[in-house]
């Protein structure tokens, strides 16, 4: 007999996210928030400069901070993070606001306003809770320069007052990408904004919280200005281990409407862990023993999936085989690719009505498929020169990169990569040069990425999260999609 009752777990396996959810002006139910400890530490206020990959959270984090019962909810829930007694405003985000400049507005205000001095006056007017001139934000911040001495006075008084109340105030920015179509314009609005991030430094109780992507801290120009240094060094990177993905499917299983009273009587029954609501965030909480202890872990995901990926345990355990084919070159995984397979797996057509378990083995191959073609649709967003070089060539990994740099003359990738990196607003390649062109370059671009991987032996791996969605084989391997 199945621990987990068949019907009712698959339909909370297929309410999983589908995808990453992009910033928008709402963030998740509270119910199924979780963050790792290490989450914790970066969403204190006084961590500035928080790095992460995409789908890795920052969106949400930044969704759930800028909503103030969620705010508090996260206080009680994680009270490591020092959110208590916080209020927070939004600098930028991805949706339109009044609160700060659009993006055909900053490439303008850039003509006649340095980039520090734009996000000072957004910061200094969130802050202060003003509000754009009606005029127009060129006009504001003429306003802020011709009195910035005044502004900063009021905002020292300010400072004073929320250490004395033990209060805090943050201004969110996110999803920077979303300010103008220009990597060079990008680079400038980034190197703005750090600099006004070191301003702040110097305050008590009001601070900066700058979510961004790796790549955007690639280009040491953004940190070209004396100080520069202290901001990239404060820098803390989301990252969620093997056991805190597996908490957050626990989350999501355990609040579910569908499935989650089912899933928590099983697991009560079945491992003896027992499920109280938290008092203060109207969630079902993680047994410790769920939480901390791998072998426990184990045995309750193979409960949803049977115990081995094929007819005996050489085959490999669903518990280590899922996270090990959706790691980027860095060993690292995107719990937004982690629930996104899960959920794919429940809705394959691999999954008999009458199985024993919600998911068998088939079911998690081809949901690593699906959740390999959403990291490869993420990267196109962004670097669309990684398809010219990558996207259904006939290469089989781990192979010499001498056969990838064949492929690539062969295919005349260069003049194809040139052609794509010239449509406006495209990100070209961190090395790319037009009168030092290399394809080792790009090798390294796709190394620094977590797309290639290479080998003790000198040959190249590709992690099946991106290479399944770029169509191409590897022995052995999960079946590309083609």
């Amino acid at each position: 007999m199945s621990v987990f009752p068949v019907a009712a777990l698959r339909q909370a396996l297929l309410a999983l996210p589908k995808q990453p959810r992009e910033s928008d002006s709402e963030g998740l139910d509270i119910c199924y928030f979780y963050a790792p400890l290490s989450h914790a530490k970066a969403l204190h206020p006084d961590n500035m400069l928080v790095e992460g990959v995409h789908g890795v959270g920052k969106s949400e984090w930044f969704l759930q901070l800028s909503n103030p019962d969620h705010l508090q909810a996260m206080a009680a829930i994680l009270p490591r993070s020092g959110l208590e007694n916080t209020e927070c405003s939004v600098g930028f985000g991805q949706v339109p606001s009044p609160s700060y400049p659009s993006k055909g507005s900053l490439d303008n205000l850039l003509e006649y306003h340095d980039a520090q001095t734009i996000w000072d006056t957004v910061i200094a007017l969130g802050i202060l809770n003003k509000f754009c001139d009606v005029d127009g934000w060129s006009k504001t911040i003429r306003k802020y320069k011709n009195d910035v001495d005044g502004y900063d006075s009021r905002l020292r008084q300010l400072d004073d007052e929320l250490v004395a109340q033990n209060k805090k105030r943050l201004v969110l920015f996110d999803a920077l990408d979303y300010a103008t179509d220009d990597w060079q314009i990008l680079k400038t609005l980034l190197k703005g904004l750090f600099q006004a991030a070191l301003k702040f430094r110097a305050f008590r109780a009001i601070r900066l919280k700058i979510f961004v992507r790796p790549d955007m801290l690639a280009d040491p120009s953004v940190f070209a200005f004396t100080g520069g240094s202290k901001v990239i060094s404060s820098k803390l990177t989301l990252e969620w281990q093997k056991v805190e993905l597996f908490n957050l499917l626990w989350q999501y299983l355990a609040n579910s409407p569908e499935g989650g009273e089912a899933f928590r009587k099983g697991c009560e029954q079945a491992f003896g862990q027992s499920w109280h609501q938290h008092p203060d965030a109207d969630s079902w909480l993680i047994p410790d023993a769920m939480r901390r202890d791998e072998a426990l872990q184990r045995k309750i995901f193979h409960a949803l999936t049977g115990e081995w990926m094929g007819d005996s345990a050489k085959s490999g355990y669903p518990y280590a085989w899922l996270p090990t084919h959706l790691e980027d070159g860095f060993g690292k995984v995107s719990p937004c690719s982690f629930l996104a397979a899960l959920q794919a797996a429940a809705a394959s057509a691999e999954l008999p009505e009458d199985d024993r378990y919600p998911l068998n083995a088939q079911a998690l191959k081809k949901g690593v498929q699906q959740a390999s073609q959403m990291q490869v649709r993420t990267l196109n967003e962004r670097y669309h020169w990684i398809n010219d070089l990558l996207k259904g060539k006939e290469l089989s990994f781990p192979c010499d990169f001498g056969d990838i740099e064949d492929s690539w003359r062969s295919n005349d990738a260069r003049s194809k990569l040139e052609k794509t990196i010239s449509v406006s607003g495209a990100i070209p390649p961190p090395s790319y040069s037009e009168s030092d062109f290399s394809y080792e370059g790009l090798k390294q671009d796709l190394i620094a990425l977590g797309i290639f991987q290479p080998m003790l032996d000198g040959r190249i791996n590709m992690p099946d999260v991106y290479r399944v969605g770029y169509g191409l084989r590897r022995k052995g391997g999960v079946m590309p999609v083609k």
